[in-house]
C-alpha cells in the first residue's frame, strides 16, 4: 500500500507528538506518572473540591484512569475525599500535595505561562483558531466515515 502523506500534516504531527513527549518527560523527571502528573496540574487548576468529573473533563483522561489515579494519588497521602453535595467526593489536596504541587507542577505551569504571555494577543487568537479549525474539519472528515 502507499500513501503519501501532506509534509505539512506530517509536521504537525511530529511536533504533537514532541510536545506529548516532553510533558512525559516532565512527569517523568518529577517522579510522577503521566496521570499523577496531570491530575495534580488539575487541582492546581480547579482547585480544591473539585471531583473526578471534572478531571476528567478538564484533562481528557478516562474514567477509569482518573479513578485509579487518583486512589493512588490518596493512598500516597496526597490527595483527600470529603463528601459533596450529590454522590461524587470532593477532591482536597492534604498538606503533602500541597508541597509536591508548589514544588513540582507550579514551577512548570508558571514556566509554560511564561511562554503564552511571551506571545502576542495576535498569536494567541491565531494558534487556538487555527488549531480548533483543524480540530473541527477532522472530526466532520471522521463523521463522514
Amino acid at each position: 500500500m502507499k500513501y503519501k502523506k501532506h509534509p505539512v500534516l506530517q509536521e504537525f504531527d511530529r511536533l504533537n507528538n514532541m510536545i506529548a513527549e516532553f510533558y512525559h518527560e516532565i512527569a517523568m523527571k518529577q517522579g510522577l506518572s503521566d496521570s499523577a502528573y496531570a491530575i495534580l496540574q488539575a487541582l492546581l487548576v480547579l482547585g480544591n473540591g473539585c471531583t473526578q468529573t471534572d478531571i476528567y473533563k478538564y484533562t481528557l483522561l478516562n474514567k477509569q484512569t482518573v479513578n485509579s489515579s487518583v486512589k493512588k494519588l490518596q493512598y500516597d497521602g496526597f490527595l483527600d475525599f470529603q463528601p459533596g453535595s450529590g454522590r461524587e467526593l470532593r477532591i482536597y489536596l492534604t498538606n503533602k500535595g500541597e508541597a509536591i504541587v508548589r514544588e513540582k507542577i507550579l514551577p512548570i505551569e508558571q514556566a509554560e505561562n511564561e511562554v503564552f504571555e511571551e506571545m502576542t494577543a495576535e498569536e494567541h487568537k491565531q494558534i487556538l483558531r487555527l488549531i480548533s479549525g483543524y480540530l473541527e474539519s477532522f472530526k466532520c472528515k471522521i463523521e463522514k466515515l
